[in-house]
């Protein structure tokens, strides 16, 4: 059984990857968006109960099997292996001391004993159809025309893109009959007036092509840049609108792959499409008067057609396996240095530069071998096209000499149908290459479908009217995990918030209190229990509606390249300096602002590396303030500051009267709150 490899999108979903290969093999084509739809997939990774769990619920009988490296031949398979002590991949032959490994995080390769032995843990799983599998086909992609919705003008800029293709194809078309009249009947009668005729009939015509020229480049221009802004705008509003715990499971490097994915396709709904029409058009049109011509001497070129489109169909899997790996790698690399700029501070202060850079290299190497792989393939398909119609061109040219020494050719005929036979080469050579890229196509759909899928934040489709927060929250019973199988980081949570109270939650790290933040901002969703404000259910009174009248400081908060006026402000569209400059007096910054350079138009950095961590604390705090919340949840927001930083800003806050939900390990901001509450192993308790 061959497998077709599936490389992951998320970072710890390779044991769905796997199970989509093995499943694959056995007739049931499914992809990942398909298996995540139905399965689900933790941050946190996913174990091999829950792989066996998935692959009975799709038919197959699962078996985990321990055994020595020696008797991997022995599995029924395909199988899945596990790798590295935290990996999932696929062997699917073993032969010789080597196998060959589907890695969803790399690509496919051969492995030797050394290099098995180094990362098989010694644990296998193997599949077999059960009585009840049924073979079939189970995708999630979407269809091209979703991506440029909101595009105006498309469809009538590619009319008149083939409009004035048929112009220059008739152009074309038409060149060769000038050579045969000029060879046939102007040099034996040394006929110059007829000569002079054709000379001014064509160059009205090769003006006429010229214009044609132009105007189809400057349509094609405006087209193809209305078309890439408009996808790419598609893309990343859809992008913007995803739950934040989609952005957990991806690393950056490959969401931001993702949006290369856009070139492509809009070269291929302008160019593309319109090409390939008229490439299409060009082939049947001179492949009519080829046959005309000589009916035997036409299935050279159509016998070399078909042998080229053979040799595209038989490369087509590993090219469009190279080119995804290509793809993939480069992300990986863009990722790590993206990372890499942002950690230069922690390189620098560990001395780790150049282990770094080892590591970077290594990546960036990864990614040119996976490149010069794809573009081998590229080579050979030009080389098969140099071989297979230069054999061509020697055969027709021979042949069609022979009919002229027979007669059947004039030499103008023979001269005209040589240029029409390379017209019609070029024209179907170029046909079948865009009719790949077409195929190619769904490499670019399913990268670009992991983000169109995605149901957005359930926030944007709440039907909401607007209300008033007064501040009172209440928790029921709120259970949340991070996956099947593990443990329950809120465990029955209950809690009761009066408006305008002020708690304070502590416990050690990791017990659940920077979820807790997070489910009660609606940020994530709760599995089970209930969360109301106000006395409503929060999907009732609308979690934008909530977010729009609450601030945060949470641990994760960054402020953005810019100034400090913009970054506390967060891009408000009518930014009030006066509501500027109270939230930072409140914020306890107002002071150390005033005393910089540029004052509120002084830039941060970025994501804040020109400020202190105290600075960028009370800035986010700031930044929280302007918003005029009703509610405000800090999670350890203030602990960069000094206690007397600290007791200033809780003053101003108080006076505002508003909700406060502060999570800190500090006793004199404990002290501070009207009422303390434990949480620990997912439980919460008041504390004396």
């Amino acid at each position: 059984m061959r497998v077709r490899h599936v490389r992951q999108t998320e970072i710890a979903e390779c044991g769905l990857a796997a199970l989509a290969m093995v499943a694959g093999a056995n007739g049931l084509d499914i992809d990942l968006a398909a298996l995540r739809h139905r399965f689900g997939v933790s941050a946190r990774g996913t174990g091999l109960a829950e792989i066996m769990a998935a692959a009975d619920a799709l038919g197959l009988t699962p078996r985990a099997v321990k055994l020595p490296l020696d008797a991997l031949g022995d599995l029924h398979l395909p199988a899945i292996l596990h790798w590295d002590m935290n990996h999932f991949v696929v062997v699917e032959r073993v032969s010789g001391g080597r196998a060959l490994i589907h890695d969803p995080a790399v690509a496919s390769q051969w492995l030797g004993e050394d290099e098995l032995s180094r990362h098989f843990t010694g644990v296998a799983l193997e599949l077999r159809p059960a009585a009840g599998f049924a073979p079939g086909r189970e995708r999630r992609r979407i269809g091209i025309g979703q991506l440029w919705s909101g595009v105006s003008g498309l469809k009538r800029a590619l009319l008149q893109v083939v409009l004035l293709s048929l112009v220059l194809q008739a152009f074309i078309l038409a060149t060769p009959l000038l050579m045969q009249v000029a060879i046939d009947r102007v040099l034996p009668a040394d006929d110059i007036g007829l000569l002079a005729t054709l000379a001014l009939g064509f160059a009205g015509f090769a003006l006429i092509n010229a214009a044609a020229t132009g105007l189809r480049g400057l349509v094609l221009l405006h087209a193809g840049s209305a078309l890439s802004f408009g996808i790419s705008s598609n893309v990343a509003r859809r992008l913007m609108r995803l739950p934040v715990d989609w952005f957990e499971r991806r690393q950056i490097g490959d969401v931001l792959s993702r949006f290369q994915s856009v070139a492509p396709i809009q070269r291929a709904l302008t160019e593309g499409a319109a090409t390939a029409l008229i490439d299409g058009m060009l082939a049947l049109v001179t492949l009519a008067v080829m046959l005309g011509y000589s009916v035997r001497l036409t299935l050279i070129p159509l016998v070399a057609a078909l042998v080229y489109l053979a040799v595209r169909l038989l490369l087509f899997p590993r090219e469009r396996a190279a080119q995804d790996a290509a793809i993939a790698a480069a992300g990986s690399e863009q990722g790590m240095m993206v990372e890499t700029l942002r950690g230069v501070a922690t390189l620098r202060l560990f001395n780790r530069e150049t282990l770094r850079h080892a590591a970077w290299s290594s990546r960036l190497m990864a990614a040119t071998n996976a490149r010069i792989r794809f573009m081998r393939i590229g080579i050979a398909q030009q080389t098969a096209n140099a071989l297979i119609f230069g054999f061509e061109l020697i055969a027709v040219s021979v042949l069609a000499i022979l009919l002229v020494i027979e007669g059947g050719f004039s030499i103008g005929m023979a001269f005209a149908y040589m240029v029409w036979k390379a017209q019609f080469t070029l024209g179907v050579a170029k046909l079948v290459d865009r009719g790949f890229e077409f195929r190619m196509l769904g490499l670019h759909l399913d990268r670009l479908s992991d983000i169109a899928l995605t149901a957005e934040d359930s926030g944007f489709s709440e039907d909401a009217p607007p209300r008033a927060l007064t501040g009172a929250i209440e928790l029921k019973d709120v259970r949340f995990s991070y996956g099947p199988g593990l443990p329950q980081v809120l465990d029955g949570v209950s809690l009761s918030i009066p408006a305008g109270a002020h708690i304070a939650i502590t416990g050690p790290s990791g017990g659940g209190k920077t979820t807790l933040a997070r489910v009660i901002l609606g940020l994530i969703a709760p599995a089970s229990g209930s969360i109301l404000i106000d006395g409503m259910p929060v999907a009732e009174f609308g979690h934008r509606n909530l977010r729009d009248q609450a601030g945060a400081v949470l641990q994760d908060d960054t402020l953005f390249a810019g100034s400090i006026a913009e970054n506390i402000a967060l891009y408000d569209s009518a930014p009030d300096p006066e509501r500027i400059r109270a939230a930072a007096h409140a914020a306890a910054i107002d002071a150390d602002i005033m005393a910089m350079p540029m004052r509120y138009e002084t830039l941060v950095g970025d994501m804040g590396s020109a400020l202190s961590g105290g600075q960028r604390q009370r800035i986010l705090l700031a930044r929280a303030l302007y918003r005029r919340p009703r509610l405000l949840v800090i999670d350890e927001g203030t602990s960069h500051l000094d206690l007397d930083h600290e007791a200033r800003i809780s003053a101003a806050i108080a006076s505002i009267g508003i909700t406060r939900i502060v999570i800190a390990h500090r006793p004199d901001t404990l002290a501070a709150a009207d009422r303390v509450y434990r949480l620990e192993n997912g439980r919460l308790s008041a504390t004396a």
